[in-house]
């Protein structure tokens, strides 16, 4: 029989990574505002991961690119609609 030694550490993934990733995801199909909030949530989840050694460095970094390729293609959209 084991005992622990009394030390927790809390485990599993974070949830603001896998809140990024679905944003990301949703961005590409809005192509909105919530690539921003993809980006900020990103961020702060790899924060959150390096600062308490969770998991879900993955599902950021997706989010992440996500967010950022949507918010290049809502500025491309963006200019080609103020050029017409």
């Amino acid at each position: 029989m084991s005992y622990s030694s009394g030390e927790y550490r809390r485990g599993g993934t974070s949830g603001k990574a896998t809140a990024a990733l679905v944003l990301g995801i949703l961005s590409l199909v809005a192509c909105g505002i919530l690539s921003i909030v993809a980006v900020i949530v990103g961020h702060s989840a790899m924060s959150e991961i390096d600062r308490e050694g969770l998991e879900g460095r993955g599902l950021a970094t997706a989010g992440l690119a996500l967010g950022y390729i949507a918010l290049v293609l809502w500025g491309i959209g963006f200019l080609v609609y103020m050029a017409n």
